[in-house]
């Protein structure tokens, strides 16, 4: 039967997609075969290659020197020679080069954040005034009053053009991709006439947009350069129609055959109208199971192999959407229509050079129509026949009823305020209580920090504000900027962590002059705070210990002991037991009376407001961060045997052009807290998530929130504060201020007992379950502690550090991570704890956006310089991360015929089926002689537990060979497995060598002294 099938005539597709038979060719022959016999007024053609499957239909779209766009144009029967040289000039026809210099004319203008900024409000205003025009009449035609009626409006102002022309915009769009249809594309001449009016439309439009250019994206068209020349009116007329075409006749079909979907799915209807957060994981699945794009058409640029098939130079080859998203292979239960499918690497906005330019437009459109629709008309359900466009392209929809119980019009928005009972009420400020006058002395100080990855520049940030509270004139800055130049006038606060050894990016110079002068200091009046982790035992506080060491030899007074805060203790503890002595200390130096400088209250300096209006996520431009589409998505692990296995996930991420990274490098994400945090906080205080506020605050400069700007509470709680961070002893303390009823104030007062006993009761309760302040506000529902002050109390939303797993010797435009989801009975007790950014990342599907940036960490964890130094690597779980990239870079090294030296890869996990990470390219790398490749299994049923360290013993001589040829050792993983590694290590040394303890040690630190021993030893959240 398949083989009389055209799957390129249009009346295979009269009753809908034949989803039955081109599975059934997907499983018999992928890439199939298809003969183009006489059908009506169609003479017949020379056939094509279908092809059905989800990857090879990606491999294609990603293959642009394979797989033309330009030679054949991506319309699929035939052209006629003179026609072809036309649509050859329209982008969708075109391969790189020619295409990349048309699209990036326009591609600033879709990215998700231009789309926010210039679109997001009228994306939302049209959706209800869409809502608006229907919700009053219980019935009507859903694609002309609807569907197509919102990408016109937004389609008009993105062309800038008068909205009243949006109807002349659906009439031009429905004959040019309806031509098969006998409603729109019977007559000829009315194809003809489209185009030229459409034509002589475009050009007045030109002619406008270049005489008095707006903001809008035919303003940018219109006065863009190529090769340093405008385009062409043919080039211009061809932009024009893409533009038109693509921004409103596909989104009114996923938005139209949304509802029809759903409709047909009502137990998934339910689910979406009873819980709004499901609308985008729902718009994702109704585009997997209802594209609204068929297919497209690609040209071989030469003879070529695909899925086992010989496809001949100029063969057609038309990739199939619509099957490709019901790929077995690919998909589970592929033709279950499942809006909480996740992942869904469904392929219907494409891939490759030509994926959508408006697909994150197509999304917010299709989102902001369905949030309203689905909250002011939930019943609304198709109520009759369903009538479709014939055509082989468009999976169309020209007519579908609906029905509704009406309600009334909206009227203009309402303003809320922000209430301690939750009602709506007149715009009005909460505050707290008035801030105390600040000690004004004025003597300056300046608190320095090194810091890559937050900690130190925070507690920097801290100190200086307790300073200003205390009357000083602090001001902070990075230790680089004051080399040579520490200043004898002031008290000066050094803060900084150690990186594996290193000093951080921004004091690298600092700390080349203060180990190599001999200038004296004398005069520097200094106290050193220092940034670490004992888990590191080699590395612990080095730098800081190093610094406060030669300031005091080169004559510089210290007028306090340094401290050392220790992020695996009671880091708060330790800040704040320094900070006492610190002041006293700092007046003394500065000859001041101990009362000058005491300590005034830090609450109380925000008051809000509620007004309209929204703000995009910040921290963007302060980290340097660019947004990176996530090109893949998938688990690497699942249970087995009885064997749990956490979900450990692995993301391609595109980098943009500019961005570059070396293996072993560190990706920092900007993370997001979760929507169920977020209304944990919302429940506690009574917020309304959707209220927009604005903050006022009486020093503006020292807080890192967005006072006097509009945003939504749930923008500012989502996007701004970490909101499970520990709470330290200064928390516990605002809330007793806030805090009346006495069993509550008992409760809190023991945490702060000053005494061993309370010291203990804070570790074991806090510290070691690991308590926010919002647990502890939950925990205690008697505190009365106002929303400003709990803002107050917070820090940043910081960063998240993912060793970087690829490299981009073999991979240069994309970069991969590995992220262990975190997430399980929290330390309390109580709840389930998930971590910020493991659950934001593994919640993201193809095709979606994270922003991000590459930290160069300056650490030694990179592969030597010379590829035939032998190499020792050992990780487990996700630790194997930053081994992948430095096997693909050992890859990429061979084929270009460099030697490599012996390497040995010692990967630990649970067990082989459950989480072994990428054992398929670890074994193709094995059996290529890249690496050698041994395993450690932990929770096999039936046998002993093994760790990677017991491997090291087991695998003694090739170690032992390895180590004696001069190997480098890179570790990764958690804390315990690295020291059992140390210790496995040593005691080979000695039994090798049959030296005694202190030997084998020392033994030992020269393997780090001589840069031979790398750790990257680190959590994220």
């Amino acid at each position: 039967m398949s083989d009389s099938v055209d799957f390129i005539d249009p009346e295979t597709y009269a009753s809908g997609i034949p989803y039955e038979l081109l599975g059934r060719l997907r499983r018999e022959a992928p890439v199939h075969w298809v003969d183009e016999p006489p059908s009506g007024p169609f003479k017949g053609g020379p056939g094509y290659w279908l092809v059905l499957r989800r990857n090879d239909v990606a491999h294609v779209s990603q293959n642009p020197a394979d797989f033309s766009s330009w030679r054949g144009t991506a319309f699929m029967r035939e052209q006629r020679p003179t026609d072809i040289a036309v649509l050859r000039r329209m982008m969708l026809n075109m391969d790189p080069p020619e295409h990349t210099k048309l699209r990036k004319i326009v591609n600033k203008a879709f990215t998700p954040g231009a789309i926010r900024k210039s679109l997001g409000a009228s994306i939302e205003r049209h959706a209800r005034e869409v809502v608006d025009s229907i919700c009053e009449q219980g019935s009507v035609e859903f694609l002309g009053a609807v569907a197509a009626e919102m990408p016109l409006l937004i389609l008009a102002e993105i062309l800038g053009v008068p909205a009243e022309d949006r109807h002349l915009l659906y009439s031009w769009t429905n004959a040019l991709v309806g031509i098969d249809d006998p409603e729109y594309g019977s007559d000829p001449q009315v194809f003809l006439t489209a185009f030229q009016q459409m034509f002589e439309y475009s050009r007045a439009q030109t002619a406008a947009k270049r005489s008095n250019p707006g903001d809008d994206v035919w303003s940018i068209v219109a006065n863009a350069e190529v090769d340093g020349e405008r385009l062409s009116n043919s080039d211009l007329d061809r932009f024009f129609q893409l533009l038109m075409v693509a921004g409103n006749e596909t989104t009114r079909n996923l938005i139209a055959g949304g509802v029809a979907t759903l409709s047909e799915h009502p137990d998934q209807f339910d689910l979406v109208r009873n819980d709004p957060s499901l609308v985008p994981s729902a718009i994702e699945e109704l585009l997997r199971y209802h594209p609204p794009v068929i297919q497209f058409r690609r040209t071989a640029t030469h003879d070529l192999d695909l899925a086992g098939q010989r496809i001949a130079e100029n063969h057609k080859v038309v990739i199939h959407y619509a099957s490709a998203n019901r790929d077995e292979t690919v998909f589970d239960n592929p033709d279950t229509f499942d809006i909480r499918r996740d992942p869904n690497p469904h392929i219907s906005f494409g891939d490759g050079t030509h994926f959508c330019l408006g697909a994150n437009l197509a999304r917010l459109e299709v989102r902001a129509l369905y949030t309203e629709l689905f909250s002011r008309i939930p019943d609304i359900t198709v109520s009759g026949d369903v009538e479709r466009m014939r055509s082989s392209f468009i999976n169309g929809i020209k007519r579908m009823p609906v029905t509704f119980t009406p309600v009334k019009s909206a009227a203009a928005p309402l303003t809320v305020a922000v209430s301690g009972n939750g009602h709506a009420a007149a715009a009005k400020s909460v505050a707290a209580a008035p801030a105390p006058t600040v000690p004004s002395h004025g003597t300056p100080m300046v608190v320095l920090f090194g810091s890559n990855f937050g900690t130190a520049e925070e507690t920097a940030q801290f100190i200086a504000e307790e300073g200003r509270r205390r009357g000083f004139d602090a001001t902070t800055a990075d230790l680089d900027n004051y080399v040579k130049a520490l200043p004898t006038s002031c008290v000066v606060v050094i803060v900084t962590a150690t990186y594996n050894g290193t000093p951080p990016d921004n004091a690298v110079q600092f700390a080349q002059w203060i180990t190599s002068t001999t200038e004296s200091q004398r005069g520097v009046n200094y106290a050193v705070f220092g940034c670490g982790n004992s888990e590191w035992v080699a590395t612990f506080q080095h730098f800081p210990r190093t610094i406060d060491a030669q300031l005091a030899a080169l004559g510089a007074t210290r007028i306090c002991e340094h401290g050392e805060g220790d992020a695996h203790g009671d880091f708060d503890g330790q800040l704040e037991g320094w900070s006492a002595t610190l002041w006293p200390a700092a007046a003394a130096a500065m000859k001041l009376d101990p009362s000058a400088v005491s300590l005034t209250s830090r609450r109380g300096g925000f008051r809000i407001d509620v007004v309209p209006g929204s703000r995009p996520s910040p921290f963007v431009e302060s980290r340097g961060a660019s947004p990176m589409r996530v090109a893949s998505i998938r688990c690497l692990t699942r249970a087995v045997d009885g064997v749990e296995a956490k979900p450990v996930y692995h993301l391609d991420l595109d980098l943009p052009l500019e961005v570059t990274y070396n293996a072993g490098d560190h990706l920092g994400v900007i993370p997001h807290n979760s929507e169920d945090l977020v209304s944990r906080v919302a429940r506690r205080f009574d917020l309304d998530l959707d209220n927009f506020i604005r903050l006022r605050s009486d020093d503006p400069t020292s807080t890192f929130l967005p006072v006097d700007e509009r945003i939504s509470l749930r923008a500012l709680l989502t996007d701004y504060v970490e909101l499970q961070g520990v709470a330290s002893r200064r928390d516990v303390e605002v809330m007793l201020e806030h805090t009346e009823y006495p069993w509550t104030r008992n409760e809190l007062e023991g945490l702060l007992a000053n005494d061993e006993a309370g010291g203990a009761r804070f570790r074991d309760h806090i510290v070691k379950c690991r308590r926010s302040v919002l647990d502890l506000l939950e925990q205690h529902p008697a505190c009365d502690l106002p929303f400003p002050v709990y803002l107050e109390m917070l820090s940043p939303l910081a960063p998240r550090y993912y060793s970087i797993a690829s490299s981009s010797l073999t991979e240069p435009r994309q970069c991969a991570v590995t992220v262990g989801l975190l997430s399980g009975p929290a330390r309390s007790g109580i709840g389930t704890y998930s971590g910020v950014c493991s659950t934001y990342l593994s919640g993201k599907q193809y095709d979606q956006y994270i922003y991000a940036f590459v930290r160069d960490t300056s650490s030694t964890f990179r592969l030597p310089a010379d590829p035939a130094t032998p190499l020792i690597m050992i990780g487990s779980g996700t630790g194997v991360a930053p081994f992948r990239g430095f096997c693909q870079q050992r890859e990429g090294l061979a084929d270009a015929n460099h030697r490599l030296g012996a390497a040995l890869l010692l990967v630990g996990c649970r067990h082989p089926q459950a989480d072994l990470l990428y054992a398929d390219e670890l074994r193709r790398y094995h059996d290529r002689g890249i690496v050698q490749v041994a395993h450690a299994y932990s929770r096999v049923p039936g046998t002993p537990k093994v760790y990677v360290q017991d491997r090291v013993a087991e695998l003694g001589d090739t170690v032992w060979e390895l180590l004696s040829g001069g190997a480098h050792v890179y570790i990764c993983g958690a804390t315990a497995m690295s020291e059992g590694v140390g210790a496995a290590l040593t005691a080979l040394y000695r039994d090798r060598t049959g030296s005694g303890a202190d030997e084998a040690s020392a033994w030992f630190r020269r393997l780090s002294e001589d840069d031979r021993y790398h750790v990257d030893v680190w959590g994220t959240g």
